[in-house]
Parts: C-alpha cells; structure tokens; sequence
C-alpha cells in the first residue's frame, strides 16, 4: 500500500502529516508503533497497518482490527501550543475524519461526543489520543493520535457482542469502499491541514463538531466510575466539553477523559 498511498499524497513542500510514512502488513498496535520509535521519528510520521493485534480505545476498551478490512493509522505531532490547549486535539481529529470520509464516499458522518465517528447510530471510526508526560522537564511529549475505521466488515465479522454498535463503510454504502489507500491519502490530507490550523483555527472546527456532534439535544446516560447518571446533553463549549443538564435541573460540565457518555435511545 506504500506505494500507491505515496503516489496519491500530495508532496507539497508545506506537509507535515504524511510526510513520513511507514507502512506494516501487521502491529500490535499503530499507537505502540509510534512509541517505540520514540526520539527516532520525525514530526508527523504515518504509521499505517493491516491489522492490529491488540487496538485499543479509550479507557483501555480493545479496538477489533482484523486484517485487511479497516484502515488502522496513527500520526505523531509536536503541537506549538499551550499544553491546556491540547485537550481540543480528540476532538479536532473526529473532524478531520469526518471530512476525509465525505471526500470519498456519498457519506455524512456524524460525532458522538466525544470523538467517535458515526454512521446510521453506529460506530465507524475510533479516535485514541495520547499524551505523556516527562518527568525530567514536567512538559509535554509529542502526541499520538491513533484512528481505526472499519471499512470492508460484514455483521459476522464483527461479532455478536459489536455488531448491533458498529458499521463499516461497505454496509453503509450497500457496496465496495474506497481502497484503503485513497482513504487513507484523504484522512493523512485532513490530518495535514488541521495540524497546520491547531490551535489558531479553532473556531472553524468548533462550528463544524457542535454542527455533527449526535449526542446534543438528546437524553444521555452518564457513567463516572461505574455509576450511571440520566441526564440530557445541553451544550459543546469552546473547550470541547459537554455540559449536561440532569433532572435535577442542575447543570454540570463533562470532560471527555472523566467520564463515559452513552445514548438512552441508542448507541448515540
């Protein structure tokens, strides 16, 4: 896939993401890539694979990666910005994922908050974003940003247990997906440009996730350490945090890495 990924992506002088690129038929995962490479690899190197023995979400949920049938891929960033800043970058990137999937396919997909990607009430496409911290200057290490779409799963390759929450692109399209290679050449692209736009642009991608974001103006049911709470989903503020009201009438601000947020009607 290297080749022709290489041959679609756009060698500007100005391209950071996809700039690099490494391309495996096989990885525990793309994120562990990334790490291991550590002081080695270069500012928004691409690593991509086939399958993924050991994909994860977030909260440490497992990501389901067989081989050849979903677009697993990670990128490391050195944002120049602010570290409370970073917290937005989940978010930004379920934009870009959005908007790589509409440039190739007649889809419109949606945001459950707070980074998964959304087709028909349904998972498409995962987000895991990690940072860690050094100990030696207290600052920020460069940050992974992992993306797993599913893209050519039939019901039975999913499974009992993930089929009725997730989709593919083919059973959304009701045929063939674009090659993994174009829509991996979209995704690098819009990875590129919001890399180029963060953190200055935030008011445009803001717009664009408060515009798909799935979970707002529903009821939601919100776990904090195992314990659910029925509330109804008011509000994305600038920070990309949810604000929920809860029958209480009390308002309370959720932020992605505290707590779980599931639909009472849904998935979403």
């Amino acid at each position: 896939m290297q080749e022709e990924l290489e041959a679609l992506l756009q060698r500007r002088a100005q391209r950071r993401v996809g700039r690099a690129l490494r391309c495996l038929d096989r990885v525990d995962s793309t994120n562990n890539e990334l790490k291991r490479l550590g002081g080695q690899a270069p500012d928004g190197l691409a690593v991509l694979a086939l399958e993924q023995t050991g994909g994860r979400g977030r909260q440490g949920r497992s990501f389901v990666s067989p081989a050849g049938q979903g677009l697993y891929l990670s990128v490391l960033l050195h944002p120049r910005c602010a570290p409370q800043q970073l917290g937005g970058l989940t978010a930004w990137t379920a934009v870009a994922v959005c908007r790589a999937v509409q440039r190739v396919c007649p889809l419109s997909p949606g945001i459950k908050w707070p980074n998964d990607v959304i087709l028909a009430g349904k998972k498409l496409c995962g987000i895991l974003t990690e940072l860690e911290n050094n100990p030696q200057t207290g600052g920020a290490s460069p940050v992974v940003v992992g993306i797993g779409i599913n893209v050519s799963q039939r019901e039975s390759d999913f499974g009992p247990e993930v089929a009725p929450v997730a989709i593919s692109l083919a059973q959304a399209l009701g045929g063939p997906p674009p090659r993994l290679a174009v829509l991996a050449a979209a995704v690098l692209d819009e990875l590129d440009a919001l890399y180029a736009a963060f953190p200055a642009g935030g008011a445009e991608y803001l717009a664009d996730y408060r515009q798909r974001c799935l979970t707002l103006g529903h009821p939601v049911q919100v776990l904090r350490r195992g314990v659910p709470k029925e509330g109804w989903a008011e509000e994305i503020d600038g920070e990309f945090a949810l604000w929920v009201r809860w029958k209480s009438g009390q308002r309370e601000r959720l932020s992605a890495g505290e707590v779980s947020v599931r639909g009472l009607l849904g998935y979403v």
